[in-house]
């Protein structure tokens, strides 16, 4: 993602660089949806992840906070979409791991929560949260709390049917 971290020249970005950056892009979120289809889920997280912090920290030299004609030409709309789809699609698949080893834990999903707000935060201030032409933050939570929610629950069955109940530690005073 260097090229993502470099697209200014004096200040402007060009064209060249816009397309550079972007084609990097998707090629990357091609090796996250590839992964996922082979069972890599963990590592295709990781790609998925690393990915977006750098959209997120190269937002401006990328063009995509501002209005610039040259971005127009790269279509800003289906560029937030293809990223935003590629979360969804890698979230909807993550219990296609092909091994324990590739499988998501809660500890991932927190992390990815915690990443997803970062960035929500991070992008809030040029207004693409949660809008079409920007990235799907309470699209991606709601579907980590889905997964987070289904994880804790087998987990609490795997628990009673072996008998190895956590008992839930509590504060209360009498």
């Amino acid at each position: 993602m260097a090229g993502a971290q470099q697209q200014q020249t004096n200040g402007q970005v060009t064209v060249s660089q816009l397309h550079s950056s972007f084609a990097e892009i998707q090629s990357e979120l091609k090796r996250v949806l590839d992964g996922i289809n082979s069972g890599r889920i963990l590592e295709s997280f990781d790609i998925l992840t690393k990915v977006t912090d750098a959209i997120v920290v190269s937002c401006e030299a990328l063009g995509l906070a501002s209005e610039l004609p040259v971005v127009e030409t790269f279509h800003r709309d289906n560029f937030w979409r293809a990223l935003n789809q590629c979360w969804l699609v890698a979230l909807q698949n993550v219990s296609a791991a092909r091994s324990d080893q590739d499988r998501l834990r809660e500890e991932h999903i927190v992390h990815l929560q915690e990443s997803v707000v970062q960035w929500g935060n991070k992008l809030d201030q040029y207004g693409l949260v949660d809008y079409e032409m920007g990235f799907w933050e309470s699209d991606i939570l709601d579907s980590l709390e889905t997964i987070l929610k289904s994880i804790r629950a087998a987990s609490a069955a795997a628990d009673a049917a072996t008998g190895t109940i956590d008992e839930p530690s509590t504060n209360e005073s009498s």
